[in-house]
């Protein structure tokens, strides 16, 4: 019995605490009606703090502040264009308006022509880039080439192939015609010989026409073999080259009796000059 009884005062004691709190709550002044702020305008304290604040006794060049002559006016703010313009304008304004103000207050702002400033990269890594750039530049260069060359190769293989194929039908055209004399002239039939541009004459026509080609019994040489006779030699055999021959030696047309001094055809032969004596006959006469 002793027990619950102690249970039930300490339930008790926690409520008076609750209580107590609530009560002490609802007293304080945070909970409490307030009583209303009354705003006062001092003009003339705010207009001394402006004062006191307002930068405009100093020198613009210490200030660097301008102002727009005209507010911003977006009629429509999801237009990103218009919105940007505008911007733009401004700050154009404001540049030229600040460029003024500085050439009035004497400050330089220009680099002159003469100044070299110490550039943020160094020269060797500059120089690195130019090569990159340079490489990157003929490698553009080199696969234009290239795609250039393989047209061009691409085109010749094309002509090429017409080529080889016209000569191609050239010379089956020619074979078939040769196959058609043939049997013209085995069967005795020649008929019209112009349908086939060749001349199909006898054959001592043949013969004549194949020998007029040749030249001392052997064929004349083709223009190319020719032309390198004439600038490089004829060739052949070089022994006994410069021997008489049968028509050598009565081939007297490049001869010339004065030439040659003889007088075994009626010519006189001239003295020759009188030799200068020895030495000793020089003394001996002395």
């Amino acid at each position: 019995m002793s027990e619950e009884k102690h249970e039930y005062d300490d339930s008790m004691m926690i409520d008076d605490d609750e209580t107590a709190l609530e009560i002490a709550a609802l007293q304080s002044e945070d909970m409490l009606p307030q009583p209303k702020k009354e705003y006062i305008y001092h003009k003339e304290a705010l207009t001394a703090l402006l004062d006191e604040i307002s930068q405009k006794k100093f020198k613009w060049i210490q200030r660097c502040d301008i102002t727009s002559s005209e507010p911003i006016v977006v009629d429509k703010t999801e237009d990103d264009l218009d919105r940007e313009l505008k911007f733009y304008q401004q700050g154009l304004e404001a540049a030229i308006q600040g460029k003024q103000e500085v050439l009035n207050a004497g400050v330089p702002f220009e680099r002159p022509d003469d100044y070299f400033a110490e550039m943020v990269k160094s020269d060797a890594h500059m120089a690195r880039i130019r090569d990159k750039l340079i490489t990157q530049q003929k490698g553009i260069q080199n696969a234009e080439e290239a795609k250039k060359q393989r047209e061009l190769r691409k085109y010749g293989k094309q002509i090429q192939q017409e080529k080889l194929k016209e000569r191609e039908d050239q010379k089956k055209a020619s074979l078939d015609k040769i196959a058609t004399i043939k049997k013209r002239l085995r069967s005795g039939n020649l008929g019209d010989a112009d349908d086939f541009d060749i001349d199909v004459d006898s054959d001592d026509g043949a013969r004549a026409r194949s020998s007029s080609n040749k030249k001392g019994g052997k064929q004349a040489p083709n223009k190319k073999r020719q032309l390198k006779n004439e600038k490089f030699g004829f060739g052949g055999k070089k022994r006994g080259i410069k021997r008489n021959t049968a028509d050598s030696t009565g081939d007297m047309s490049e001869f010339s009796v004065k030439r040659n001094k003889s007088t075994s055809f009626g010519g006189s032969a001239k003295k020759g000059k009188s030799q200068r004596p020895g030495k000793a006959k020089r003394q001996r006469g002395l």
